[in-house]
Order: C-alpha cells, then sequence, then structure tokens
C-alpha cells in the first residue's frame, strides 16, 4: 500500500494544544528537540519526509488521552489515509 499524503503540522500542533503540552514538554516526552517539533507543526518539508511511525505513534499516544472525540476522530482517519487504508 502506498502512502497517500503526508501528516499535516497543523493538524498534529493542534492536537499538542489541545493536550495542553507546550512544545518542549511534549518533545521531552517523545525524546526529540523542540526544535524538531516546531518543524514538524510547520510543515518543514525536510522535517516532515523524514519523521518516522514511532515519532507520530509517541506523538499520538502522549497526546490522546486529552483530546477530543472529535480530534481522535480525525488524527484516526488522517493516519488511515496516510497508510492508504480505505474504510469504505
Amino acid at each position: 500500500m502506498s502512502r497517500k499524503k503526508l501528516f499535516s503540522g497543523a493538524q498534529l500542533k493542534a492536537l499538542r494544544k489541545e493536550s495542553g503540552f507546550t512544545q518542549e514538554e511534549l518533545a521531552t516526552r517523545i525524546g526529540i528537540s523542540r526544535e524538531t517539533v516546531s518543524a514538524i507543526e510547520n510543515d518543514k518539508p525536510e522535517t516532515m519526509n523524514n519523521i518516522g511511525v514511532e515519532i507520530i505513534s509517541k506523538w499520538w499516544s502522549i497526546c490522546r488521552q486529552k483530546a477530543s472525540e472529535q480530534t481522535r476522530s480525525s488524527f484516526f482517519s488522517s493516519v488511515m489515509d496516510y497508510f492508504g487504508f480505505n474504510l469504505s
């Protein structure tokens, strides 16, 4: 299966903010730099092309418990789309 599109940095930023984490707090929990979190949230192509599933998975694991149902649903849909899964 091919990947259809990259994750949206804006979506990841919204997830972080809704969960109440600063960039520094999230970066520490994930194990990356604050600068990398910023680059991801600002859709820097060189960073977005190199982030792995592990980073997205950690980001999600840390933020999901505080995220709204709508945000969780939207994020799940993005993950499915990213990996080329069709729910229809």
